[in-house]
């Protein structure tokens, strides 16, 4: 249990400085806005609260041998679609800086199995 904890600091750390390296290429590429860093915060949050309910529906299978997830994958699916959906109707977020941070897992867990 202490292993997802610790996957789940990382990702946060991880999150936090792609995002800040994302908004800085965006700064160079079209200036000073705030829709990039928005858009970022926005889909950060909904990429994290997806691997808080990831790590849960691990938790309830390995530990409790609860194995219904699709309950748990559907609601995921719901936050992934909200914050698309609301990145795309509000004008002041960028829905391609909202859309990214969903591919942070990817790359986190990419490097983390190289690096062990």
């Amino acid at each position: 249990m202490e292993e997802l904890h610790r996957e789940l600091r990382t990702a946060a750390v991880f999150t936090v400085v792609l995002d800040l390296l994302l908004w800085g290429v965006s700064v160079l590429c079209i200036g000073m806005t705030l829709r990039i860093p928005l858009g970022l915060l926005l889909g950060s949050a909904g990429m994290y609260t997806n691997l808080l309910l990831l790590r849960r529906a691990v938790q309830n299978a390995v530990y409790h041998g609860r194995k219904n997830t699709l309950g748990g994958y559907l609601l995921r699916l719901l936050i992934a679609s909200a914050v698309i959906a609301s990145a795309l109707k509000l004008p002041q977020i960028s829905a391609i800086a909202a859309v990214i941070p969903f591919l942070y897992p990817k790359l986190i867990f990419c490097y983390l199995s190289f690096k062990a």
